[in-house]
């Protein structure tokens, strides 16, 4: 089914820039290193988004789609 596919495509997604945030994906040692990351900012399309928002909003797509909640339900 298509959600599933663009869920996937979003949780790949949040993981290798999670992976490029913190260099781990071993979750002790990411919210180990939360605190040094919680400011920094970055340009997105014509806007400066905080980087654990982004990564939050990547995964909250990929668990809408998964879920098959309205807006990405066939």
């Amino acid at each position: 089914m298509i959600m599933n596919r663009i869920a996937d495509v979003f949780f790949i997604i949040a993981i290798l820039f999670l992976f490029f945030l913190f260099k781990t994906l071993n979750f002790i040692l990411i919210f180990d290193l939360i605190k040094f990351i919680i400011l920094d900012r970055f340009y997105f399309f014509f806007f400066y988004i905080n980087k654990l928002d982004f990564l939050c909003i990547l995964l909250f797509i990929g668990a809408i789609g998964k879920s098959a909640q309205i807006g990405l339900h066939t």
